[in-house]
């Protein structure tokens, strides 16, 4: 067994060896932690440049629509056969790699067609299909007792990065479009501590006999889980999309349009994952997102019932991001614990292809926005807030175990 993989909380040692063995154990796992976080930051914070761009860029949001979709179906279809591969060997290469192909996004000033736009948008995507199974197995196996704590403070490197994204990007591109290679920097540096901090595992069996048993016991409770995150998922994507769309109809200043909207809502989403962590871990799935969508739903009609931008709308979309955002560590951490031998092709099935599936309302929600047919960013994202009751409906079905506290 790998070092990182050992339990951070000690069983109990009774030697001075064992102790000293078991604090070594706890700093492995920590400062491997702390690079798949900043991992996840580096990944996420080239992801989220694309929706701000064709704002600023004042691209048709149709096929900038359409570019997302593709590249988001196509990169996160991979995300699979990337779990798959990760839990058999391949896992630090698809972290080194994974962070350095993520940064491609940040060229798209340099060209001025869209089917270059898509080439280097899709090549974010495939890097971040490549490293996002393999870094959610990875944090998920950190502590065999706080799955969910060690999946939530990965995800919430993402989600800082995720909300700078749009900020660092619209800071440096509107100093100098080609100055936007510069945001490079950071997934070299990254990729460089993954390689050195990231212990390689051991690769594991093929799915045997015992994960094929647990998938027929558990193939409700799986699809009720992949449901909720199809239709969650589909409707973040919708709003962060359109987010710097709809405060530039509404006239807001252009700091919220250039990315404060955007960052409020990634913010809400991150200050949620530990809080969703824990929940996960003491209190079972069922409830948490049963709460969780119900509670996105309020927010996001509160928010598109206003008619002018305020620092109101800032709060309403933290609001919405923070209980969208329960949505990935629930379902993600109560499939680990379902299969407990295929962290990263359980968070390829529970977060990639629910993402590769609900990247359609990217291009969907660009065209009902589209103004050339009478379209508004609050009329589409109203369309698409349907969603929502499906996701509670999916929520419903969950019928897991009450869990016991770790």
């Amino acid at each position: 067994m790998s070092e990182a993989s050992l339990p951070l909380s000690p069983p109990g040692a009774s030697s001075p060896h064992s102790a000293v063995d078991v604090r070594t154990a706890s700093t492995v796992a920590w400062s491997s932690l702390a690079a798949l976080a900043a991992g996840h930051f580096a990944v996420d914070s080239c992801t989220g440049i694309w929706p701000v761009y064709k704002t600023l860029a004042h691209l048709d949001l149709a096929k900038a629509g359409l570019i997302a979709t593709l590249g988001s179906m196509i990169g996160n279809g991979l995300q699979l056969g990337f779990g798959l591969l990760a839990d058999r060997g391949w896992r630090n290469r698809f972290l080194v790699g994974g962070v350095l192909l993520a940064g491609a996004v940040t060229l798209v000033p340099w060209v001025s067609s869209y089917f270059l736009m898509f080439a280097l948008v899709l090549v974010t995507y495939v890097g971040s299909a490549a490293f996002h199974p393999a870094g959610t197995g990875a944090a998920g196996t950190l502590s065999r007792t706080r799955t969910g704590a060690m999946v939530g403070l990965f995800l919430a490197g993402g989600y800082a990065g995720y909300a700078v994204s749009q900020l660092a990007f619209s800071a440096i591109y509107s100093r100098s479009a080609a100055l936007t290679p510069l945001l490079l920097v950071l997934p070299l540096l990254v990729a460089t501590a993954i390689a050195l901090r990231v212990s390689p595992v051991a690769p594991k069996e093929r799915t045997g006999p015992r994960t094929r048993v647990l998938l027929r016991e558990h193939r409700s409770l799986l699809v009720a889980l992949f449901l909720v995150q199809v239709f969650a998922t589909a409707i973040n994507i919708a709003v962060v999309f359109l987010l710097p769309d709809l405060m530039e109809a509404r006239h807001a200043p252009g700091w919220m349009v250039s990315g404060g909207a955007h960052f409020a809502f990634v913010l809400g989403a991150c200050l949620s994952l530990l809080p969703a962590g824990h929940a996960a871990d003491r209190w079972g799935a069922r409830r948490a997102l049963l709460v969780a969508n119900l509670a996105t739903g309020v927010f996001l009609a509160a928010l598109l019932l206003r008619g002018s931008a305020s620092l109101l709308d800032l709060l309403l979309v933290a609001g919405f991001g923070a209980f969208n955002g329960i949505n990935n560590v629930v379902t993600v951490s109560e499939g680990n614990r379902t299969l407990p031998g295929q962290p990263s092709a359980v968070s390829a099935a529970l977060m990639g292809m629910p993402w590769c599936i609900a990247a359609a309302a990217a291009v969907v929600s660009g065209v009902l926005a589209d103004p050339v047919h009478g379209g508004t960013p609050a009329y589409a994202l109203a369309w698409m807030s349907l969603a929502i009751p499906l996701a509670l409906a999916a929520g419903a079905c969950v019928r897991a175990p009450r869990l016991a506290s770790a």
